[in-house]
């Protein structure tokens, strides 16, 4: 992957609410390029997950001060959670997509040991599996805009380090992120084909936060973010703009 210096960008879709978009692991803000929600987006470009915190601490005072939204999907629903976590008065709506209660320290390390032996090759298994096979739509999307270049150069240094976040905050936010979350306007969003996050898991970490509300996606594996049922999810359950 390409990275520049890091830091937000905002894109302004015309609507009157923003929201933080937090991509996962082994992919950075582009994998949000076909979302369409009903909100103006703040991205982050090349933001590694442990300055996130700090980096969002460092907005212009007026954003802040104007109660945004979030959305983590995967690794990101980690930090999301951390961000509300540390800034519980600067957020809005939280969803978190495509998440697990927690990774556990072996199954990192065995990512790692496959990361060295062929990174391009775990990697183009790992994105095959961000979709099911009723979702070839989105699938050749994601080949055709994103796949060669996520492939082209693998960032071992932001790989890595997005294993370590994990790793180091498995005993503090990764274990239970979600039971100091804040506020009512919490939901849990989960493919129920997902292969890399069950969906038994899922509702188990959805349960530790206080008034979450747990929406499963039919037919959706780890990246259900194009889904209808996703969008439908802003016009029933969450405020809009």
């Amino acid at each position: 992957m390409t990275y520049r210096m890091p830091g937000f960008k905002f894109v302004d879709r015309g609507f009157k609410k923003s929201m933080l978009l937090v991509p996962g692991w082994a992919t950075d803000w582009r994998i949000f390029e076909k979302l369409d929600i009903p909100f103006n987006y703040l991205l982050p470009e090349n933001i590694l997950p442990g300055d996130f915190g700090e980096a969002f601490g460092n907005l212009p005072d007026k954003m802040k001060k104007s109660r945004i939204s979030v959305l983590g999907w995967s690794m990101g629903g980690f930090i999301a959670a951390d961000l509300v976590s540390r800034y519980p008065l600067m957020f809005d709506e939280v969803i978190l997509v495509s998440m697990r209660r927690r990774y556990d320290k072996d199954g990192i390390n065995h990512v790692r040991d496959y990361l060295r032996r062929n990174a391009k090759a775990y990697l183009y298994r790992f994105y095959g599996s961000l979709f099911s096979e009723t979702e070839k739509e989105h699938q050749r999307w994601f080949k055709n805009s994103l796949l060669k270049e996520y492939l082209g150069d693998p960032d071992s240094f932001h790989l890595f380090d997005g294993l370590n976040y994990l790793v180091k905050s498995r005993d503090s936010i990764i274990c239970c992120p979600y039971r100091n979350l804040p506020g009512s306007r919490i939901i849990f969003v989960h493919g129920e084909n997902d292969r890399i996050a069950s969906l038994e898991e899922a509702r188990l970490a959805a349960a530790e936060a206080p008034s979450a509300r747990f929406i499963s996606i039919k037919d959706a594996a780890h990246f259900p973010l194009l889904k209808e049922e996703f969008k439908d999810i802003f016009k029933l359950n969450v405020g809009t703009a």
